[in-house]
């Protein structure tokens, strides 16, 4: 039944603001059935992708949030944040990455980091551009998109929560000598679900869910590998944000981020989530409402 229902709204395509039939399944099988909120959603072109945009308004709202999933997932994958945000008064604006979840383009690729900063710069334009700076709340990959743009001052964000943010993967140097040695030959691997929660009923939901991707194109890796090495190292101390990491995140490579943030944003500020995973706002209960009240608190702050 969600197959079909996710189908529907790839194949209506309808613009933001326009209601689907097809909103109330959607919103039920990922739990984002919120009382007392206003949810419009659907999809904006921006930099040549259809991106599936969703905001969520609760009655009263104290400010806006942007909140950018990572990589493999989706927005709805983030349902407990949005959840946590509206119910602080938060209004959560969250989108689709191009490749992932009901938006356009090639699943789970893309030929240039470029299309995720562009996309992302545009649609920050589309809701910010002539008013008050948002709060920013991004995910992995998505904490790369946000601090990318903040440091090329594409965008600004009045303060920022980086959750186990993306510096560089997990034995990143052993992936590239393979990728290297494999480049001609290798397109896709099987994807390995790795158990970067210790929540078990979300390890097996992702595992069904249909937004999730069974393959994964090596072409993604390589643009990853691309964006890294013309990364700049420069020390930007008037950029600061809040970085929330798990000291068991087997997805990132968790010592490198955290010289990253000393060395180049030394206004920051690091937590470590004692036993937490990559994962943290789909962790076991105690570690994600751990991480939930030091990201509210920064936020009030």
């Amino acid at each position: 039944m969600i197959r079909r229902t996710l189908e529907m709204m790839r194949s209506e395509r309808l613009p933001f603001g326009v209601e689907s039939n097809q909103i109330e399944q959607y919103k039920s099988y990922y739990d984002l059935q919120m009382k007392d909120c206003n949810h419009l959603y659907g999809y904006i072109t921006f930099a040549g992708y259809d991106l599936f945009v969703q905001q969520f308004k609760p009655n009263y709202s104290v400010k806006t949030v942007l909140l950018i999933h990572g990589y493999l997932d989706h927005a709805a994958s983030l349902n407990k944040a949005i959840r946590k945000l509206v119910e602080n008064q938060y209004e959560v604006i969250v989108y689709d990455l191009p490749g992932h979840g009901l938006s356009s383009g090639e699943r789970m690729s893309i030929n240039s980091f470029h299309d995720y900063f562009n996309t992302a710069k545009a649609l920050y334009d589309f809701f910010f551009l002539n008013g008050e700076a948002p709060l920013l709340v991004a995910h992995s990959t998505g904490g790369a998109i946000a601090l990318h743009l903040v440091k090329n001052k594409k965008a600004d964000f009045s303060k920022m929560v980086l959750v186990a943010p993306l510096f560089r993967p997990y034995l990143w140097r052993t992936s590239t000598l393979g990728l290297f040695l494999t480049k001609p030959f290798l397109k896709k691997l099987k994807r390995v679900y790795s158990k970067n929660s210790s929540d078990e009923e979300y390890l097996a939901f992702t595992k069904m869910d249909p937004l999730q991707e069974k393959v994964l194109p090596v072409s993604w890796l390589h643009a990853l590998g691309d964006w890294l090495k013309g990364e700049s190292f420069e020390i930007k101390d008037d950029i600061s944000f809040l970085m929330i990491q798990g000291s068991l995140d087997r997805t990132v490579d968790v010592a490198f981020g955290e010289k990253q943030v000393k060395s180049m944003y030394p206004n920051s500020q690091i937590v470590r989530i004692y036993e937490g995973s990559h994962q943290l706002f789909n962790e076991e209960a105690v570690i994600r409402n751990q991480t939930f009240y030091i990201m509210l608190k920064y936020l009030k702050q």
